[in-house]
């Protein structure tokens, strides 16, 4: 009884999990189709065993064993969600349907079995070495694509690297409880299969419950995780077109630790401006082209605003969770992704653009790219044609 109630609240609580993904489907930038279809899937099973065990429907029965098969759908899933994750693609490419062809044979083959075209001997040993070498060869697939895509991800600002720390680890967390519930699974349908008492792999599935309850409970509670590598761009581009507002990464915190007795004076002699210079400095930075001088520094920016550079060094040292320097990468980045955007490299290489944004080598301008964009220029330019020309 208890078991079963476990089961049934997994499913609902999926399925409330979907919903509250689905109301923040565009902001979340790690969230796409298949990580919504792998929990309805799941979502779906357990709340129909657990009903079963509860109420014994005969329906209930039939339509479970029908849609037991469906799990093997949630193997290539998986691989595709991370896939798409890193691309930063919310829709389904029509390349992926090739994962889905040996699923779909899988079932084909499983409907003539029942619908007795043929027969095959020890059908559930068959189905058992299938779905176990396809679900290992994936799985080798997604460690390998995480491996190079996100668990060794390198980034040379700070705010980046936070960003693809905290992806890194939401990506660790999610394939961890894949890998659990679905040894469990093959665990379980080995002893089942031995013991003649095959059950679709049902038999201990509150354990799964409780991985899949566990994950849930971490996306409720932290939504921080399904950010993206396009979080700093959006968050960016999101706060250029309102006035009077700052960027993701200054610290709006009047009671920040100052350590040296002349910044804490000069602190409680600007405190009631700090705000308004966040302000200043965002709004000229990103509505001028002043960052395209290679040589331009804080005191340039002194000068262009008109505060003292005493100030604007203590507001980068102490209001903000990057240097000035990350800050005038950041800054150039996106005025490259604006140039990209507009056809600039249709007439210009990419050195060209490097330069034209203010970077002194193309070297330096390409890393800082990829930290900010998550993309190399090659990438989003190809991903920008794409999506212009649909």
């Amino acid at each position: 009884m208890i078991v079963n109630l476990l089961v049934s609240f997994c499913g609902l609580f999926g399925f409330l999990t979907v919903f509250l993904i689905l109301l923040r489907y565009k902001s979340n930038r790690i969230t796409n189709v298949y990580l919504v279809i792998i929990f309805l899937i799941i979502s779906t099973r357990m709340l129909l065993i657990g009903l079963f065990g509860l109420e014994h429907q005969q329906f209930i029965q039939t339509l479970l064993t029908k849609y037991n098969n469906l799990l093997i759908v949630i193997v290539p899933c998986v691989y595709l969600y991370f896939d798409n994750m890193i691309k930063d693609c919310k829709k389904n490419d029509p390349r992926h349907f090739i994962h889905f062809i040996l699923p779909f044979l899988f079932n084909v083959v499983d409907y003539l079995f029942d619908q007795h075209y043929f027969e095959i001997l020890n059908e559930n040993y068959y189905y058992y070495s299938f779905f176990t070498l396809f679900t290992f060869t994936y799985f080798v697939l997604i460690s390998k694509l995480l491996y190079q895509k996100v668990w060794n991800r390198k980034a040379e600002i700070g705010v980046v690297a936070q960003q693809n720390k905290l992806v890194k680890n939401w990506s660790i967390y999610f394939f961890s409880v894949i890998v659990i519930v679905t040894f469990r699974l093959i665990i379980t349908l080995f002893l089942e299969i031995n013991n003649q008492s095959f059950n679709f792999g049902n038999s201990y599935l509150w354990v799964s419950a409780v991985f899949w309850l566990f994950l849930y409970f971490k996306i409720i509670i932290t939504p921080e995780i399904l950010y993206g590598y396009s979080f700093l761009s959006a968050k960016i581009n999101e706060y250029k077109k309102m006035d009077k507002q700052t960027i993701a990464f200054w610290i709006n915190d009047s009671k920040i630790k100052i350590a040296n007795i002349q910044d804490r004076q000069l602190f409680e002699k600007i405190s009631a401006d700090i705000n308004s210079y966040m302000v200043k400095v965002d709004q000229f930075s990103f509505h001028t082209a002043a960052y395209r001088n290679p040589k331009f520094s804080i005191t340039d920016l002194s000068n262009k605003l008109n505060i003292p550079k005493s100030h604007l060094t203590f507001l980068f040292k102490y209001q903000s969770k990057i240097s000035f320097s990350e800050y005038k990468k950041i800054i150039r980045i996106q005025d490259g992704l604006n140039l990209i955007k507009s056809g600039f490299l249709i007439t210009n290489t990419y050195d060209s653009l490097a330069k034209e944004i203010g970077f002194k080598s193309y070297n330096t301008f390409f890393v800082s790219f990829k930290d900010v964009s998550g993309l190399t220029p090659q990438d989003f330019l190809a991903q920008n044609n794409k999506n212009g020309s649909v």
